[in-house]
């Protein structure tokens, strides 16, 4: 039983109820996720307001960005497993210095990218695909938002943080909280209500930024409190070689595998635009925005996951870790595939809300009725790497991944519609097969490493050692 103490402290995950204890990792995470993107589709709704151009701006600023942070989030992964580990093996004292170096080396990677992303800010921005009109809005919502990214590293490092002591239920609560002040502060900054300048494009960028400074604030004081089974210290802003080596080992593969993606989607998309044109590119973004949902389920259990799997691993548990794996998997795959059946069921109804083009709708109807079918794979897909990366070993998830996207689906695609030119469903079933054939060797693969795993490579046992 949890008394209202442990409540507070986060969670020890190496013994009590494990599908407990996986949803209540779980579900928190996915609302916090869910709140992140309203936060986009806010700032989204009031910049529309302003024109055309300052809504193709923002999505165009936030490509690089998204690049960056996909970068970012593979140091804080590290990070993340790193002190589950610790903390499982109830060296709480090494896992609160690893949560102030992981604020260290949030700080210094979210310098180092202000720096590249200012500096050569119109070729990014050129790169990204911002043109004519569109480039002087990029430019002015992109700097402001590059000037700040130090920020979002930063809520990287706490959303880890909170997430290897078993704490989501907090972080959420946080995520609502900045999402409100981003939705209050919007109008107000881009059309100067109450006094206020009215500041266009850039106002959005500043509210988000005030934000994620809020979320912030707030985090820290929370992780600072007496009640927290690790606590953020001043003093533990330190950096360690030998541990930051460790830390890498894990996250530079996870944040490669983190940068497939986003390049996935860029070359599915010109693929299909050369065969299909505007309507089948557009198809394509329709069903990947309705897609996102299948992804929260993955993201919520490849937390819970990553948090259940780290601290088994670290109090040496294996066999605890393997059911949280197993666990972990079902629900994410069950989870996704229910959305998949509604998503095609509701197709039509979802599609017209955005378009009335006979031409899109078309194409985005056949991409619901056949991919929307492998969203559980999809989710599994991504339960693995998390998986994957919670036992230390980070590589594998980048493997299956680069199989995905990199030997499947873009060469599939681009065969089937390039070379024997097939009608669009061509490519929706190269998807397919690039969801579900890679989830299956990732299983496989996983029930392997879990097997022969050996505990005195884990890195909590060689720092101890």
């Amino acid at each position: 039983m949890t008394t209202h103490h442990e409540h507070l402290d986060g969670q020890d995950l190496t013994h009590g109820a494990i599908r407990r204890e996986l949803w209540s990792l779980a579900w928190p995470m996915m609302l916090s996720v869910f709140f992140y993107t309203l936060y986009n589709l806010v700032d989204a709704y009031w910049v529309s307001k302003l024109s055309a151009e300052a809504i193709a701006a923002v999505s165009i600023s936030q490509i690089t960005l998204f690049i960056m942070i996909s970068l970012g989030f593979g140091i804080t992964v590290g990070s993340g497993v790193i002190m589950a580990m610790h903390i499982g093996a109830k060296n709480l004292r090494e896992a609160e210095r690893i949560l102030g170096q992981s604020f260290v080396l949030s700080a210094i990677l979210g310098v180092f990218f202000t720096i590249v992303a200012l500096v050569f800010r119109e070729e990014l921005l050129a790169a990204s695909g911002a043109s004519g009109l569109i480039f002087a809005p990029a430019l002015e919502y992109y700097t402001i938002t590059a000037g700040g990214s130090v920020l979002l590293f930063i809520m990287m490092a706490i959303m880890f943080a909170f997430n290897s002591q078993g704490d989501t239920n907090t972080l959420t609560k946080m995520f609502a909280l900045s999402t409100l002040v981003n939705v209050v502060l919007d109008p107000v900054m881009i059309f100067g209500w109450l006094g206020f300048p009215a500041l266009g494009i850039s106002g959005a960028a500043i509210a988000t930024l005030i934000s994620q400074a809020v979320f912030i604030v707030i985090a820290l004081r929370s992780l600072s409190g007496a009640h927290r089974r690790i606590r953020f210290r001043f003093s533990n802003l330190t950096f360690r070689w030998e541990s930051v080596k460790k830390i890498l080992d894990i996250g530079f593969p996870a944040a490669l595998t983190q940068v497939i993606f986003p390049v996935g989607l860029a070359l599915l998309t010109s693929i299909i635009s050369l065969s299909f044109l505007e309507p089948g590119a557009i198809a394509f973004s329709l069903g990947f925005r309705i897609e996102f949902f299948a992804f929260l389920p993955a993201i919520g259990f490849g937390f819970g996951a990553m948090a259940l799997i780290g601290q088994n691993i670290g109090a040496g548990n294996v066999g605890r870790a393997k059911q949280s794996f197993r666990a972990a998997l079902l629900y994410g795959f069950l989870g996704a595939a229910a959305i998949g059946i509604l998503a095609a069921l509701f197709a039509s109804p979802l599609i017209r809300i955005f378009t009335d083009d006979p031409a899109v709708i078309r194409y985005s109807l056949s991409y619901l009725w056949t991919v929307a079918f492998s969203y559980g794979f999809l989710a599994a897909l991504m339960v693995e790497a998390s998986s994957f990366q919670a036992i230390g070993r980070s590589w594998p998830g980048f493997w299956i991944f680069l199989l995905r996207v990199m030997v499947i689906t873009i060469p599939l695609s681009y065969l089937f519609t390039q070379v024997f030119s097939f009608p669009i469903t061509a490519v929706w079933l190269a998807i397919i097969a690039g969801n579900i054939v890679p989830s299956v060797a990732g299983y496989f693969w996983m029930r392997r490493a879990m097997d022969t795993i050996d505990l005195e490579k884990v890195p909590v046992h060689h720092m101890q050692g």
